[in-house]
């Protein structure tokens, strides 16, 4: 979908349906930088970065000064995960890193990565901009910079784990506003 999609749809939604509490739980699929990972496999994205903001050379990417992104933020964190898994930091671009030059280049220019999305830094920056809870998961389907996915396999684990741990992650998240919240 892409960073500046995702975080036009949250808005107008948003403003559409004024929700008095707000809890994000973003599911989806993503590519790691670690060779070390079990593909398919699911992760928390406990941290997250908007990676292509600025300029880009040859060899070296250059963020955006502060002075000219002002208060915008190009970091987020995010509360620990109410299900066991490992945390990982994500990295959103806006295009995917097809090849192993492209993804070393990324790599390089943020070591801390360990996936990449086009869209988690949307998510982010809109649920702190109106105080949401954020739930980030997402299975690995790849290794950046190959082409080859387990795109099935990926959302097989996706849809089962939905199922299986975040349909009752959510059922917790609505009785506990419930219960703080009685109508």
């Amino acid at each position: 979908m892409g960073a500046l999609a995702t975080l036009d749809t949250l808005w107008r939604k948003y403003h559409y349906e004024q929700p008095q509490r707000l809890t994000l739980v973003i599911l989806g699929i993503a590519g790691t930088y670690r060779r070390t990972d079990i593909i398919p496999s699911v992760v928390y994205v406990r941290k997250e970065i908007w990676g292509d903001l600025g300029r880009r050379y040859r060899r070296k990417f250059e963020p955006c000064p502060v002075k000219l992104r002002g208060s915008f933020p190009c970091e987020w964190t995010a509360p620990r995960s109410p299900i066991r898994l490992p945390e990982v930091t994500g990295l959103t671009l806006h295009t995917v890193s097809a090849s192993l030059r492209e993804a070393r280049y990324w790599k390089r220019a943020y070591p801390e990565a360990d996936i990449e999305t086009q869209e988690n830094a949307a998510y982010f920056l809109f649920g702190t901009s109106v105080g949401a809870s954020m739930y980030c998961f997402r299975v690995l389907s790849n290794f950046v910079g190959h082409r080859q996915w387990v795109k099935e396999a990926a959302l097989r684990l996706l849809h089962t784990f939905t199922l299986e741990d975040v349909v009752p992650l959510c059922e917790r998240l609505m009785d506990r506003d419930n219960t703080a919240n009685p109508r």
